[in-house]
């Protein structure tokens, strides 16, 4: 017997229609949990897109064996309102290929900060899942300082670069943090130039120089807060020399 909550389904695929993913947990046979999720597959696919009925409503669907187990992953497109007759017929299709365990959403793991998207200023990124002992992307080198009473809110990797990027929020500005930089050996050269962001920020940013390294920092606080913010943040962004 397959054990799920159809309602709690229904509402993740809802939640994250382009990118959702289910799995199935304690299955005793992993071969026929893959037979029953290609044929789930198949049904999902067989569902008419409703405003092209020739054509299928997923861009895919498509059953794979990962390390977390028999997975079905769906993109409905922008189509949420489908996710109860997609999770529907998902579960009909294994039903009747008699799969046992539990089906369940794959969530992916919490990131390893307090996400806040006042930091997300950067394009072309991904966010990194990991950081190293020290709570830091592991591009940043040894004895980097890490700013003082404060929490890291982003940590991500360039798409297309070796640079990584770290940002930290706390109550007040982060005054000293130049100085901490200079200390560790850092180059800093203002830059000049202003943009809509910085005027909206008050961010000032600075050129990193260092041995070990190249990139920016950058000071600012929320995003619209006018004279009165209340939320401060210091973003760097480390290239490691070759």
């Amino acid at each position: 017997m397959l054990h799920r909550d159809e309602a709690a389904l229904a509402a993740y695929v809802a939640d994250r229609p382009g990118r959702a993913v289910l799995v199935i947990r304690e299955s005793p046979d992993d071969e026929m949990a893959m037979a029953a999720l290609r044929a789930a597959a198949d049904a999902v696919r067989a569902i008419p897109h409703p405003d092209e009925p020739t054509a299928p409503l997923p861009n895919a669907a498509d059953a794979f064996l990962s390390d977390d187990g028999p997975t079905l992953h769906l993109d409905l497109q922008d189509h949420a309102g489908q996710a109860p007759r997609v999770v529907a017929a998902a579960l009909a299709a294994l039903d009747a290929g008699g799969v046992s365990g539990r089906l369940e959403p794959l969530r992916p793991p919490a990131p390893p900060y307090e996400y806040d998207a006042n930091a997300h200023i950067l394009t072309g990124v991904t966010f990194l899942e990991s950081l190293d002992e020290r709570g830091l992307p592991p591009a940043f080198p040894d004895a980097f300082p890490i700013p003082a009473e404060a929490v890291l809110v982003l940590a991500q990797q360039s798409k297309s670069d070796t640079w990584q990027h770290a940002a930290w929020r706390r109550s007040h500005p982060f005054a000293e943090y130049p100085e901490a930089l200079r200390a560790f050996g850092c180059d800093l050269e203002p830059v000049t130039a202003r943009d809509a962001l910085m005027k909206a920020t008050g961010m000032t940013r600075d050129l990193i120089r260092h041995p070990a390294g190249s990139g920016s920092v950058s000071s600012y606080h929320e995003y619209g807060a006018g004279d009165d913010p209340r939320l401060f943040y210091v973003s760097v962004v480390w290239r490691p020399s070759v």
